[in-house]
């Protein structure tokens, strides 16, 4: 019955094959579309966050704009408060703040790049692993010594925590090539900024 039905619809496609390319066009479509929205959904909505278990990591920012503060989620002040009250509650507390600058290439000519800054303990709440050299540590986080900020007493001036960066594998491998060598190296120069890898 159903090789008899299958037939006389071959033998009606095929006498009207204007309609027959249209309908094969519209299933084809319709494949294609609902392949790709289930293909963003899996990757956005299904599939588990590429971090050591996702379901415990909580995102929180607050609402600046009365204020009018758009680039940073949650003040500093807020963020020291939730990590002081959060002891016992969270296992850890982290912040991140992302954005994007120009740095000089090998030549001299600028190159975008996507930066971001974060608090020492971000790569072990993450669950990521240094390829090379280590993670930040608490003491990356924190001011120097004013006399040693100074270089000497009596002096007055700006303490700034000292800077490290860790570099992404990919940029390592596009920047770099990948050389060992950049471990402990001024990234910018002597002129423009303390960045060490």
């Amino acid at each position: 019955m159903i090789i008899r039905e299958l037939a006389v619809a071959i033998r009606h496609l095929a006498k009207s094959p204007a309609f027959t390319v249209t309908a094969a066009m519209s299933l084809a479509l319709g494949i294609g579309a609902s392949t790709a929205i289930f293909s963003v959904a899996n990757s956005v909505l299904l599939r588990p966050l590429p971090y050591p278990n996702p379901d415990r990591l909580v995102f929180v920012m607050s609402d600046l704009t009365a204020r009018s503060v758009r680039d940073y989620p949650l003040s500093n002040a807020d963020f020291i408060d939730l990590r002081a009250s959060g002891v016992g509650l969270f296992d850890d507390v982290t912040a991140v703040v992302t954005g994007r600058s120009a740095v000089p290439q090998r030549d001299g000519s600028p190159e975008e790049i996507r930066w971001a800054r974060v608090t020492p303990s971000f790569f072990q709440v993450m669950g990521a692993r240094m390829r090379l050299g280590r993670a930040f540590t608490e003491a990356d986080g924190q001011l120097p010594p004013a006399s040693e900020a100074a270089g000497g007493p009596g002096a007055q001036p700006t303490r700034a925590a000292p800077l490290a960066t860790i570099l992404s594998y990919e940029y390592w491998q596009r920047r770099f090539g990948g050389d060992t060598s950049v471990l402990g190296r001024d990234l910018l120069g002597p002129h423009r900024g303390r960045h060490r890898s």
